[in-house]
């Protein structure tokens, strides 16, 4: 436990030292700052607040390290890294680049990170390892095997979900393979932060957050929206959320500004589908594993304004719309990431996005092969739109069943208010 509370200290140490404030943020309001929580502070006993000590510790570790890439120069911009917002256009100009802090929603983000970075004390208020929540999970296995903060935690594993409350027997399959496969999917010499990145957030180097924070296999249960997602994804697929209103560090405001960040990560196996869909809220994702083959790892993004996405009908709140994916061009519009070339992606409200991971004859054993990525949405906090769902597109000729690449498809975007 000695080497564990060296660690621990280390990083906090580090932590401290390496949060520059970019000088576009104001320095005063950030090292000023006030906080309120969402709901109330949670309390440990002398012996389990170590455990949550060290799964804090890491937490400031990953954000700072999110924060620092998003706001650091790449060369093509100033104080900002560059993202990737659409894969290509009507015209065919190819995918669309931006500077990601000319983005209102992602400064916000950026500051309110740096305030949690330079202000941990404050800020530590608003964290809890999460012990009482039954909608999060431990992947089990080696992750929390080799995780001490895991093991006390002792959270309902992987296995025990997917045997008791998933129905689908094929969702049920998949997601035991998932499961044991798990901790290879996310560690591993392929698992690669991009060159924003001032130092390792992987599970390679924070352990304890990545077996401990608490997954959701948001898609593996039975429901009406599932009808529309595939099998294989189902049980292939889950998020957690390290910040954010469901996740470790809940924060309501900061200096009386709501704070809609959620900041997390996402696995997801290759040779799997990921269906279109969309939200209401902007959403970020960076790429964090190196990809055997040059398609491996497959982004669509297509605006919602954009001439290719054709109004079918609308109401006061929604929009229902076509897209034609079986235009001869259609391939045109899939763009390959890793963590070396178009690592980032910004996907604007209701962007019509999707995820292709191939790869299943590039591995020897692809079933231990996933896409890993630090992923991130902007706008939580706002309560007049939809932000808490994500919805799901169909195929336009089978109703209420997932659409297949080469065929047209349907999607409802939320009519957004502000």
């Amino acid at each position: 436990m000695k080497h564990s509370a060296l660690i621990a200290g280390l990083l906090v140490a580090n932590s401290a030292m390496a949060a520059n404030i970019p000088d576009f943020l104001d320095k005063d309001e950030i090292m000023n700052a006030e906080f309120k929580c969402l709901g109330e502070t949670a309390t440990y006993s002398k012996k389990d607040q170590k455990y949550v000590d060290m799964l804090w510790d890491e937490t400031l570790k990953y954000l700072e390290g999110y924060a620092v890439a998003l706001s650091t120069s790449d060369g093509n911009c100033r104080n900002s890294d560059r993202t990737m917002f659409q894969t290509n256009t009507h015209d065919l100009k190819g995918p669309q680049y931006m500077c990601i802090m000319d983005r209102r929603d992602m400064k916000l983000m950026v500051k309110h990170i740096y305030t949690v970075i330079n202000n941990p004390d404050k800020a530590k208020a608003c964290f809890g390892a999460r012990e009482d929540v039954n909608w999060i999970y431990s992947p089990g296995g080696e992750l929390e095997k080799n995780s001490p903060v895991a093991k006390w935690l002792k959270r309902t594993t992987f296995e025990e979900f997917f045997d008791n409350k998933v129905t689908n027997k094929e969702v049920k399959e998949y997601g035991r393979e998932f499961t044991k496969n798990f901790a290879k999917m996310v560690t591993g010499d392929d698992i690669k932060l991009p060159g924003a990145f001032p130092f390792d957030i992987s599970a390679n180097a924070l352990p304890n957050l990545w077996a401990s924070v608490g997954w959701f296999p948001m898609y593996a249960e039975d429901s009406e929206r599932n009808k529309r997602n595939f099998t294989k994804t189902r049980g292939n697929y889950a998020y957690a959320e390290v910040f954010g209103h469901w996740g470790l560090l809940r924060i309501d405001e900061i200096n009386n500004e709501k704070v809609g960040a959620e900041v997390g990560m996402v696995t997801q196996r290759i040779d799997s589908f990921y269906p279109y869909h969309n939200h209401a809220i902007s959403e970020i994702y960076y790429t964090m594993r190196e990809p055997a083959c040059a398609d491996e790892f497959q982004n669509f993004a297509v605006r919602e304004d954009s001439p290719l996405v054709k109004t079918i009908s609308e109401n006061d709140t929604t929009r229902e719309v076509e897209f034609d994916a079986g235009m001869p061009n259609e391939p045109w519009f899939w763009a390959n990431t890793s963590p070396e070339h178009d690592d980032l992606a910004y996907f604007h409200q209701n962007t019509i996005h999707a995820f292709n991971y191939n790869g299943a004859n590039c591995h020897a054993k692809p079933e231990e092969k996933a896409i890993v990525t630090v992923w991130a949405r902007s706008n939580a906090h706002d309560k007049r739109n939809d932000y808490g769902t994500t919805r799901l597109c169909e195929s336009s000729e089978r109703p209420n069943t997932p659409a297949m690449r080469g065929e047209k498809f349907r999607c409802d975007l939320t009519k957004t208010k502000y």
